[in-house]
């Protein structure tokens, strides 16, 4: 039975360069998903959660943990048919004895799957370590039965700090992979000391030794021990672990949550390209001690990887940190935005979208770099849900021109120069 709970209120509004647009988010309330029977439920979310369809009718879910599962049904709510653990933990000595996490699971055909996987090593020499305290990596394992037995193939990141002789938190992982079609290659998103870093495989399978960390503004160190930049956008007080990424097909951006380690919450930023992203904000906000919201995963209707408009966050909410169980809640994502402007090859702006996901009272209008009203789309007017063609090109002159975009949630302004 779903369980209902109240949500802390958040919406996050961002600031926007001439490369990107203006977008509100907002989320009003979440759902508390039922335990299919899952052994690792009442420790789960953990990091990232896959999710896609295995065909018309059927949508796959992975559950990770130190032990991962998977399971299917109609959708997230209703995962009724469990195939049980299909990942498990290693043996002593080996770099993920203290547990296996897949975390990002990728269809190549109906048998053969691809899975990145977040590993522990729970041993120190000497110490018992009860608490579990880990030393983390990323690695790659393969299934050619459609999920149900999956072949570890080996580490694909590692950290370039030494790992301590006592117990003590670190390595690299806590990360999730995604597939950047247009440049043929895969990019991780992983934990590193100051932040979020980023490190790419243009190998077809993502293989261990192909990959190339983002260092000194390239991919140029190796996957494995090499050096790493964490992007700037989860420096300082954003520094942040177990990113999620998902394509949204309205806007054409790829969106990115992950908590922060100083538990104000989950945090959001966008980017066009996958290599450079917006500053980050908070999206969702801590209730505060003793409860806790961590480890985020954008989700559409259909796949973690892609959102044609619906859009849902799911994270991991804990009543008391102070004990191990945790509720797996579910909450809708409302946007509002405005895509990139299309560009002639002459360099002219011509048009741009507005996107509702929800009915939304907008104000929309351009204006002239002297703040002189040129054309007004809409005033005050409630639309519903939809996107709605902007054309831009007959009302810019050459110059910087502002188009400013008001709703309930605040007033974003937008700059476009006409050259």
């Amino acid at each position: 039975m779903l369980r209902f709970r109240a949500l802390f209120f958040a919406c996050i509004i961002f600031l926007v360069s001439l490369s990107s647009f203006a977008q509100v988010v907002a989320m009003t309330g979440a759902t508390v998903v039922s335990d299919p029977g899952i052994p690792i439920y009442p420790g789960f979310p953990d990091g990232h959660i896959s999710y896609f369809a295995l065909n018309d009718s059927v949508q796959v879910q992975v559950w990770a943990g130190y032990e991962s599962y998977i399971s299917s049904g109609s959708d997230l709510l209703h995962q009724d048919s469990l195939w049980g653990m299909v990942l498990a933990k290693g043996a002593p000595g080996s770099f993920d004895n203290g547990g296996a996490w897949l975390y990002s699971v990728f269809r190549i055909t109906e048998s053969h799957w691809l899975g990145f996987y977040h590993a522990e090593d729970h041993e120190f020499a000497g110490y018992e370590n009860v608490e579990k305290i880990a030393w983390k990596s990323a690695a790659q394992c393969e299934s050619f039965d459609g999920g149900k037995t999956w072949i570890k193939n080996g580490q694909i990141l590692t950290s370039w700090l030494e790992k301590p002789l006592s117990p003590a938190w670190g390595g690299t992982g806590d990360f999730s992979v995604v597939r950047d079609s247009i440049n043929n290659r895969w990019l991780a998103y992983y934990v590193c000391p100051d932040g979020i870093g980023m490190a790419e495989s243009k190998d077809a399978l993502g293989k261990p030794g192909t990959w190339k960390k983002y260092y000194k503004g390239s991919f140029s160190t190796s996957g494995l021990g090499g050096k790493g930049d964490a992007l700037s956008f989860s420096k300082g007080k954003y520094t942040g672990g177990n990113p999620s990424l998902i394509y949204y097909k309205p806007l054409g951006v790829w969106m990115l949550a992950y908590h922060d380690w100083a538990d104000k919450g989950i945090y959001y930023t966008y980017s066009y390209d996958l290599e450079h992203w917006e500053d980050a904000h908070l999206i969702l906000s801590n209730p505060g001690s003793p409860e806790r919201i961590w480890y985020p995963t954008w989700i559409a209707e259909r796949s973690d990887q892609y959102s044609d408009g619906k859009l849902f966050l799911a994270y991991a909410h804990w009543d008391n940190i102070n004990l191990p169980y945790r509720n797996f809640e579910l909450a809708e994502v409302h946007v509002l935005g405005l895509s990139m402007p299309q560009v002639t090859e002459e360099g002219w702006f011509t048009q741009s979208d507005l996107v509702l996901t929800q009915s939304t009272k907008v104000s929309l209008a351009l204006f002239d770099t002297f703040g002189k009203l040129v054309y007004e789309y809409y005033h005050e007017e409630t639309l519903p849900a939809g996107t709605y063609y902007i054309n831009l090109a007959p009302y810019l002159a050459p110059g910087i021109s502002f188009l400013k975009l008001t709703s309930s949630s605040g007033e974003k302004t937008q700059k476009i120069m006409r050259f």
